[in-house]
């Protein structure tokens, strides 16, 4: 299954102006995702096509391997850890340095082109306040993980009741 990104960046470019210009800098982009407990997927981006893929690449130029707390570095503090990247270490870090530096509101353009339930699950994961201390790490994964899943029992039963 491929989605393509070319609506959700075009309104990221519409929103900044440099993020266009800086991303197609470093274009042709082919990178592997390896999120923990799912397939590898990848991400193409060049100057005609951006898509996300749900198969790996065979030829990626890198690869982030982003567990729960990668998840959360990736998106509340907006770090990675180099023991994350795999291949060319310094095109992914231009790459995340140009999506942190953009100052996109990640929320609405999740909500806006793939859903509710993905942009509930963002705001969440942005509007958390945990404790910095890293003994408190596996709390606040657990943490995470508790209120992604009540949320995920709300919209079921939202669902059901428009069901009925």
């Amino acid at each position: 299954m491929d989605i393509s990104l070319n609506t959700v960046l075009k309104e990221a470019y519409e929103v900044s102006s440099s993020f266009k210009e800086r991303l197609e800098n470093i274009y042709p982009i082919e990178c592997n995702l390896n999120f923990s407990g799912l397939p590898v997927m990848s991400l193409y981006l060049n100057h005609y096509e951006q898509t996300f893929k749900a198969s790996a690449s065979k030829k990626p130029q890198f690869t982030l391997i982003i567990d729960a707390n990668t998840s959360w570095n990736l998106l509340k503090e907006r770090t990675i850890p180099s023991n994350k990247i795999n291949g060319d270490s310094e095109r992914a870090l231009m790459f995340l340095m140009i999506l942190a530096e953009s100052n996109i509101d990640l929320e609405l353009l999740v909500y806006k082109n793939f859903g509710a339930v993905p942009g509930l699950i963002i705001r969440k994961i942005l509007n958390q306040d945990f404790i910095n201390n890293q003994g408190d790490e596996n709390i606040r994964v657990r943490s995470l993980q508790t209120s992604l899943r009540n949320i995920s029992i709300r919209m079921d039963r939202m669902e059901e009741k428009q069901a009925l």
